[in-house]
């Protein structure tokens, strides 16, 4: 019996803990394994990541009682992620612009977290929770796809050093949140 639940105890610690890591870091960009697209040609950009953030909710209502089960996810989407491997001269060119995609990877996770905050924190009722959710949800994933484009404006997409460097430490420190 003892080693029964010994090895229970393993198991839902091992589940436990796969679930916890799971959100707890973002994903560490590759290239083969996050870059899977096919380069858009026409682009003047050596490399494209793309994130996806998700929520979804169920409400029930139970003697006129609101409960909330909200879901939610973010990541980096392989297939529409791409590089042009020709335009990466050297492992330096290379580390350089892995670095700066790795900053979306990061302000994804923001939003990932900072989304999840703000929306489970809001005060709900049964007459406004879908319309206040949609709201909120889109109002959070604005603010962060304006951050995205301030990303890429301020570090000319990775190519200027030190705005890189500042985005770099900002994005350290708002991550060390979690």
């Amino acid at each position: 019996m003892r080693k029964e639940i010994g090895v229970a105890s393993f198991i839902l610690f091992i589940i436990f803990s796969a679930f916890k890591t799971q959100n707890a870091l973002p994903e560490q960009l590759d290239w083969d394994t996050h870059f899977q697209g096919e380069p858009d040609q026409h682009s003047p950009y050596a490399a494209v990541t793309a994130t996806q953030w998700q929520y979804s909710y169920t409400s029930k209502i139970r003697n006129n009682k609101l409960s909330i089960d909200f879901k939610f996810l973010a990541g980096v989407e392989p297939e529409k992620s791409w590089v042009k491997r020709s335009r990466i001269r050297d492992k330096n060119a290379s580390r350089k612009l892995l670095n700066h995609e790795q900053g979306h990877v990061y302000i994804n996770f923001l939003l990932l977290k900072n989304g999840e905050i703000t929306i489970r924190d809001q005060r709900y009722t049964i007459g406004n929770h879908k319309r206040l959710i949609q709201a909120t949800a889109n109002k959070v994933s604005d603010y962060y796809s304006k951050m995205q484009d301030r990303y890429d404006d301020e570090t000319k997409h990775g190519s200027d050093d030190e705005a890189q460097a500042r985005w770099d430490e900002f994005l350290r420190k708002e991550m060390a949140k979690f």
